[in-house]
């Protein structure tokens, strides 16, 4: 049986990453960024996954009594209403992940994690859709 996830960090550039699992070995079939809220510019990689492995967003109590975010538009919840949304208009099941589950998905999938890092948007979206099909689909760490 083939499955395919796609792994999406959402904020105000999403991470985006389209894996296939079969007998247990991941293929990458692509990976982008986008910078549509409404995820509608990706909408078709949507529709080819069977599931979505989205990180959540959590607003902390130390970081909002800092004003962190003041003002803010709060883009990443916005990306994920959005996703929610259009995976039941598309019948596709969505996964919310904690950020803690980086670190694994990174070392799983063969990349390097670096805390903190900005701009890796499409290695964090691959690490959260290899976490799950490592987690819960018993397949085998590292690409083919």
């Amino acid at each position: 049986m083939t499955i395919r996830i796609l792994g999406v960090d959402p904020g105000k550039t999403t991470g985006l990453a389209l894996i296939e699992v079969e007998n247990k070995r991941m293929k990458l079939l692509e990976t982008r960024a986008s910078k549509d809220s409404l995820a509608l510019d990706w909408l078709e990689l949507l529709q080819a996954a069977d599931l979505l492995a989205v990180e959540s967003f959590q607003l902390r109590p130390n970081e909002a009594r800092t004003g962190t975010f003041d003002w803010s538009n709060m883009i990443a919840p916005q990306v994920i209403g959005s996703i929610q949304t259009l995976a039941k208009m598309n019948g596709k099941e969505v996964v919310m992940q904690s950020p803690s589950t980086k670190p694994m998905g990174y070392a799983w999938s063969g990349q390097k994690y670096v805390a903190k890092k900005k701009g890796m948007h499409q290695q964090d979206a691959l690490a959260h859709a290899t976490y799950y099909a490592v987690k819960q689909l018993k397949a085998l760490p590292a690409f083919a």
